[in-house]
């Protein structure tokens, strides 16, 4: 019978000394899917990884993989690989015997380790390193070595833990994007743990965000972006303008919640801007990126707001009092 999930945990919980670590976590991992958890440090998704592993175990709750239930296996009857922050690579071994070192431990015949292992090196473009040991490569390097062992014996899942958090964002960039082209290629179902916003999006199919041991909202980015459900998820993301429902105006007027806006609708307001939401905000500073400007303001409310502005925009002036517009179709209501 095919089993189109390849991961499903239900109801997964975890305490230590007295503090839930996980409460209640439900999560599903399609054939060829790649979800992020994404969350602050100790929120649990780096627990909720290990408890997937085998490598720590639930108080409550299962886990099944390729359709088998695994809650109480061992971490090596689990057929999983995991790749870790810090590479654990074998210093005294060359590249290609990292690769094929766990191949051979499990009873693989020498020839078909060694083939399969040079097969990953072709993938992970590191033919010209083959001999090389550990110590000679870059960190960018390391990893994809320490990538292709995991693959080696072709796991059901992969599992990530901030795979990519040590390397400078020269060398994480590409790294990241070279893995996802290769995940397509090989179909691997893949659960990445990362804190890094743009990672998980830039990675994943699906995003799941936690805080303090459960998933709040686990979507795709493209819904992340547009429809946070809760003000928690919203302001963890850093991509939305908040503004109390009580004082919003017109039809807008709650008696509680809050209305979320992506940052890329607020503009200000000129002739053209005939609808839609107006607001009016006072200047409170403005910070110069590479590309953009981030402006500032404080509505009448007492709202806080980011502009996002081009370099080329006419400044606005500290102190200033602005009127903005922003289009009521780009608004999510956010209740309590």
């Amino acid at each position: 019978m095919e089993h189109p999930q390849e991961l499903v945990v239900r109801r997964a919980a975890v305490a230590l000394g007295g503090r839930a670590i996980l409460s209640d976590v439900d999560i599903e991992l399609a054939r060829g899917e790649v979800v992020a958890l994404l969350g602050a440090s100790g929120c649990g998704k780096t627990m909720l990884l290990r408890a997937i592993a085998g490598l720590a175990k639930l108080d409550s709750g299962s886990v099944a993989i390729g359709g088998r239930d695994v809650t109480h296996a061992s971490a090596q009857q689990r057929g999983v690989g995991v790749v870790f922050q810090h590479y654990a690579l074998f210093p005294n071994l060359s590249v290609l015997e990292n690769i094929k070192f766990g191949l051979l431990a499990e009873g693989a015949e020498a020839q078909a380790a060694t083939a399969r292992a040079e097969s990953l090196l072709q993938l992970v473009e590191l033919e010209a390193h083959r001999d090389s040991r550990p110590g000679r490569l870059s960190g960018g390097q390391r990893q994809r070595v320490a990538l292709a062992r995991a693959l080696a014996r072709k796991p059901s899942l992969l599992l990530m833990d901030e795979p990519f958090s040590a390397l400078d964002e020269s060398f994480r960039i590409p790294l990241r994007r070279s893995f996802r082209r290769l995940q397509r290629q090989l179909q691997q179902t893949c659960l990445v743990v990362t804190h890094d916003r743009t990672e998980a999006f830039e990675l994943a199919d699906r995003v799941a965000v936690m805080f303090d041991g459960r998933i709040a909202q686990c979507d795709t980015p493209a819904m992340l972006w547009r429809q946070p459900t809760t003000r928690q998820v919203a302001t963890f993301l850093g991509a939305f303008n908040l503004i109390t429902a009580a004082s919003a105006p017109g039809t807008l007027q709650r008696d509680s919640g809050w209305w979320a806006m992506p940052l890329d609708t607020l503009r200000v307001r000129d002739a053209q801007s005939t609808d839609g939401l107006s607001l009016r905000a006072r200047v409170i500073e403005s910070y110069f990126g590479q590309q953009r400007v981030s402006v500032e303001l404080q509505t009448e409310a007492g709202d806080t707001l980011t502009l996002s502005r081009d370099l080329a925009a006419l400044p606005l002036a500290n102190g200033d009092w602005v009127e903005l517009a922003a289009d009521h179709a780009s608004m999510q209501y956010l209740p309590i």
